[in-house]
């Protein structure tokens, strides 16, 4: 479905074996070529905005004192 919302064209050269690639990757989502590279862009920008806050908490755990990422422990008595 065209968004109202695009204002970009872009014009894209692949081999053959990527083109075959995103059409086979767009025929599995039943959504257009354009639609499935808009979705690979968008989940590739959301990993990297993840990666981010991620990097954004383990630097805030290296260099403030006191504060300590849990290593996943869900015990509430470790300190018995």
């Amino acid at each position: 479905m065209y968004e109202k919302n695009l204002t970009e064209d872009l014009r894209l050269r692949l081999s053959s074996n990527d083109m075959d690639f995103l059409r086979e990757l767009s025929a599995k989502r039943s959504v257009s070529i354009s639609e499935c590279i808009r979705s690979i862009i968008g989940e590739y920008r959301r990993s990297l905005e993840t990666l981010d806050v991620l990097t954004q908490a383990i630097n805030l755990a290296k260099t403030e004192k006191g504060v300590q990422l849990s290593n996943g422990d869900t015990k509430t008595d470790i300190n018995n």
